[in-house]
């Protein structure tokens, strides 16, 4: 596949390299571009009841990010775009797949959370990922 026909995607959470949902991007062809940060008006939370669980990305004009590097670690990934349709078509609400911003000013489509699922939410912004927040045992 030609990277002209790629269509990238963020993934912030259950889909990572390593992750129980990793593997939905791979049986699709998915390949990993890299791994970024997005830009620092984004905030992480938990999303209640979701198995395996899953985060909760939203963007908020005007916050400033948490530490010495504000902004959340993600992975870009891309897919053939048969690929891309099968997996957006797939994703459950509360999620859905709008642009994200990330560190270098790049604009690329990527997971997102509907604001009603956070309401009781517990928010991990200042863990900077989501690695962070298994790693210390969810």
């Amino acid at each position: 596949m030609s990277h002209t026909e790629a269509i990238e995607i963020v993934v912030v959470g259950a889909h990572l390299s390593g992750m129980p949902l990793n593997h939905q991007l791979t049986e699709l062809g998915g390949s990993l571009v890299r791994s970024a940060r997005t830009a620092r008006d984004y905030r992480l939370y938990v999303l209640p009841g979701s198995t395996p669980p899953k985060p909760g990305l939203i963007r908020e004009p005007g916050f400033v990010g948490v530490g010495e590097n504000p902004g959340l670690d993600v992975e870009v990934w891309s897919l053939p775009p048969a690929g891309f349709g099968t997996f957006v078509a797939a994703i459950p609400a509360p999620l859905g797949v709008g642009k994200i911003t990330l560190a270098d000013g790049a604009q690329v489509s990527g997971f997102l959370c509907e604001a009603y699922a956070l309401v009781d939410a517990p928010e991990i912004t200042s863990l900077g990922a989501w690695r962070a927040y298994i790693a210390q045992g969810s």
